[in-house]
């Protein structure tokens, strides 16, 4: 039996973001297809959930991988820690998921980082696609755009495509899959007032736009025949790691109106495994962007969970979540910046019957079954291998940027100067 490595760079618990309930399910789900996990991760094994009670979780040591996965027959790892995986063990087969395009979401912080996060990225994405030998990502748009990445550091090559003319046996799509049944419904928000409509946001990053939806929700009168509506964010507790100016723009926003903490209702992250009690305490799931690069190459893990929660979604057009949705007929899907659009669909949501579309939702998810889309994968851990042309094709470029302006540089350091 193959022992599988699995390193995510964020910690397994009970209140964990994307990534970490990626790698959750992952070390859940592996074992059944007759692989052995071990998980090593960077927080404290004592708050590993329960559920993986079984499982062998050893404590991630920079330096140390060599003998913590002394015994491990290939490693499947994510974000900065897979850059010392490819360092300390070269004679490992290795697995890097994309599955979250990190250098292209801090591409939006570069106002309140500077340009540190986007050195640092892209070093190691060159790193990561250079040395690693297997790759998972999302969707089809984003294996389009790993391969162009890929291409230009030797890694899609003549003696590659020789032997993989598809490469298939490069780069996988491995979505963040969903369960096939959920447990009973535990309500997390508690009775509604009378005529109260409930609408979620969920997490406010940089690259979204709520302002179309606030707007739309703004001319909803509550005393002119229009149900009582309250809108839910959910709090990042990772301010410094993940800037909230957007987030901080719509509480200064909201509190000049009166809205905040009244019709704006702002959640602490739940526990994962209770994600979908809020989903289906909900009317509506309505998240809306801006057309960027990263509105392309996203999921949006957050609509597989409500889909599966029978919650009807809206999204802006762009991207690999609004194309299924808009194929299927399993959404309302926006034009972006369109507060018209999204109060029309949000009222025929709430006056309609969502049935068929949240039916074409369900149907939809079925391939998104963690048995289904873990296939790749379990294939290339039951027979790992190092790819033999990385050797002889592969290179590093290195990472070329201007320094942080001036204004920028005096501002970070006041900024640092009056935290301390």
């Amino acid at each position: 039996m193959v022992k599988v490595a699995l390193l995510p760079s964020e910690p397994i618990r009970r209140q964990m973001a994307g990534i970490g309930i990626r790698y959750f399910e992952l070390a859940r789900r592996l074992p059944a297809f007759g692989l052995e996990v071990v998980l090593v991760q960077p927080g404290d094994p004592a708050e590993v959930p329960e559920e993986l009670a079984g499982t062998d979780v050893r404590a991630f040591e920079r330096g140390r991988l060599k003998e913590i996965l002394g015994d491990c027959g290939v490693a499947v790892t994510q974000g900065q820690l897979a850059n010392d995986v490819v360092l300390e063990v070269p004679h490992l087969p290795v697995v890097v998921d994309l599955y979250d395009p990190f250098l292209i979401e801090n591409l939006h912080y570069l106002e309140t980082l500077g340009l540190d996060p986007y050195r640092n990225d892209h070093a190691t994405w060159v790193l990561q696609m250079s040395r690693g030998d297997f790759f998972l990502c999302s969707c089809e748009e984003q294996r389009q755009y790993y391969l162009g990445f890929l291409t230009a550091l030797g890694r899609v090559n003549p003696h590659l495509v020789r032997d993989d003319p598809d490469t298939a046996g490069l780069v996988a799509v491995v979505p963040f899959g969903v369960p096939r049944e959920l447990p009973p419904h535990e309500p997390i928000l508690g009775e509604r007032q009378g005529g109260e409509r409930r609408l979620l946001f969920g997490g406010l990053y940089d690259w979204y736009d709520p302002w179309p939806v606030l707007e739309a929700l703004a001319r909803c009168d509550a005393g002119a025949g229009e149900d009582l509506w309250k809108l839910y964010l959910i709090r990042n507790p990772n301010s410094d790691g993940t800037p909230q100016k957007l987030f901080t723009e719509v509480e200064a926003w909201c509190r000049r109106r009166g809205l905040w903490e009244e019709r704006i209702v702002v959640l602490d992250w739940i526990p994962a495994h209770r994600r979908y009690d809020l989903l289906r305490d909900v009317d509506l799931l309505v998240s809306t962007h801006t057309a960027t690069l990263e509105t392309r190459l996203s999921l949006r893990t957050r609509f597989l969970d409500a889909l599966v929660a029978g919650c009807p979604v809206v999204i802006t057009e762009g991207g690999a979540m609004s194309r299924m949705l808009r194929e299927r007929n399993a959404g309302w899907v926006v034009p972006e910046g369109d507060a018209d659009a999204i109060l029309a669909a949000w009222r025929e949501i709430l006056a309609d019957d969502p049935g068929p579309r949240v039916a074409a939702g369900h149907t939809l998810i079925g391939e998104f079954a963690w048995e289904r889309v873990l296939e790749p994968l379990v294939a290339f851990c039951k027979q790992p291998r190092i790819d033999p042309t990385k050797e002889e094709f592969a290179f590093r470029p290195p990472t070329a940027t201007p320094p942080d302006s001036l204004v920028f540089r005096v501002r970070r350091f006041l900024r640092r100067h009056l935290r301390n």
